[in-house]
């Protein structure tokens, strides 16, 4: 934790009580789940492709598992009418907007679109488009009337005062509210100060930069581990989404892109244990095997599920050993307390060679399990039970290196 001066922690206090009429709209109970086409597509998105992967989340099975939302990021938006009502992009939406959420909806599944806080969207070498800022009723009663139930907000082209940003999209949330719809809104400021006023203003914030591969992930990894008292019900720290290896994916125009197979375990580990947005953003009818198998990985969803242990837990996970993640270096142990009495921990290891990984007495008191105990002990990606434990202790062996992780459940078998 990072301490600061009195006259600093003063204004911090009086921010949060500025913010505290919160976005009403009962969703978010746990954190979202979902594909998005930003690292599968970047702004090169069209109405054909969002809709064959909305056909794809229903017939690989996900959308059974919990991903719900198709979310369609920058590109979409071509300007502004003389009214100054969005239109969309009529060559690469020509059914428009509606009817792609009709189609969207008639999966079963629900809409969501994307805009920006500031006077402009995020933008990339081949599109730029305009924001929402002096637009927020307009943009958030439109996009409602076209069928959105999420919408994504960036915060590029405003300000990044955080009185100016909060109150930015403050106007948005309660234009949100305004329209009397559910619509779950998530924040996209890629910043950690969000997160003592996120739930205040939506139902996720981001709290890092992009996560465009590991490096960035695990930075995502380390500022996580300093905010696990903001997420709850409702809202949720957001570190970005699901990436894979880009295999099939045609968008992003920057070097240095997505991840291993086996980071992207890891990531959806970890991500399960924080708990955070489940977001897909690949092409999930091209990628391998492997990495569906992650994707879909039922026992681990349903850790992102479970209704922990508040208060005598968080609502979040978190660190139980390892300081600082390097991008080459360092291991890490996070956990999260279970609804039945049990934890899910997961082992991660950044250096460059397998290793064994222990929780040993001062990170597994940290579970609070009885002084006497059984525990089963499963292993979440191999579906097996590995055996039971009596004692404080807990060792992963033989951890992939460079991004490799162990997920096990312990359940408590006598007390």
């Amino acid at each position: 934790m990072v301490f600061v001066g009195r006259a600093s922690l003063c204004v911090s206090l009086l921010c949060l009580c500025c913010y505290v009429i919160g976005l009403d709209n009962g969703l978010g109970l746990t954190p979202q789940m979902g594909y998005s086409t930003w690292n599968d597509c970047s702004s090169n998105i069209t109405e054909a492709r969002v809709k064959f992967m909305a056909d794809a989340m229903v017939s690989t099975g996900l959308a059974r598992l919990g991903y719900e939302y198709v979310n369609v990021d920058e590109g979409w938006l071509k300007g502004r009418d003389a009214d100054g009502n969005m239109v969309a992009d009529p060559v690469r939406f020509p059914s428009g907007m509606k009817a792609l959420g009709d189609y969207i909806h008639s999966k079963g599944l629900r809409y969501g679109l994307y805009t920006s806080r500031g006077s402009c969207q995020c933008s990339t070498s081949q599109y730029q488009g305009p924001g929402s800022q002096g637009y927020e009723a307009q943009d958030a009663k439109m996009m409602v009337a076209w069928g959105a139930d999420y919408i994504k907000e960036d915060s590029c082209c405003g300000s990044q005062v955080h009185d100016d940003a909060f109150s930015q999209y403050g106007k948005f949330r309660d234009a949100l509210n305004a329209t009397g719809k559910p619509v779950f809104f998530a924040l996209c400021g890629w910043n950690s100060w969000y997160a003592p006023v996120g739930w205040t203003l939506g139902n996720s914030w981001r709290i890092s930069g992009d996560g465009q591969n590991w490096a960035a992930l695990t930075n995502a990894i380390n500022i996580m581990a300093n905010l696990t008292q903001y997420s709850r019900p409702g809202g949720w720290n957001d570190p970005d989404m699901l990436i894979g290896t880009g295999v099939g994916s045609y968008g992003p125009d920057r070097g240095g892109w997505y991840q291993t197979d086996l980071q992207s375990r890891s990531q959806f580990s970890m991500w399960c244990v924080f708990p955070a947005p489940l977001v897909i953003s690949a092409n999930i009818m091209a990628v391998s095997g492997y990495a569906f198998e992650t994707w879909s990985n039922s026992e681990a969803i349903a850790i992102q599920k479970d209704a922990g242990r508040f208060p005598e837990f968080p609502y979040a996970g978190f660190r139980l050993a390892g300081g600082v993640l390097g991008q080459d270096s360092g291991t890490n142990i996070w956990g999260r307390a279970l609804s039945d009495g049990g934890f899910a921990v997961v082992f991660v290891n950044n250096n460059p060679n397998a290793v064994n990984i222990t929780c040993d007495q001062p990170c597994f008191s940290q579970m609070k399990f009885p002084s006497a105990f059984s525990l089963e002990v499963r292993d979440l990606w191999a579906h097996q039970v590995l055996g039971t434990i009596s004692t404080p202790t807990l060792t992963a062996m033989n951890v992939q290196g460079t991004g490799g992780c162990a997920m096990l459940r312990l359940r408590l078998v006598t007390a």
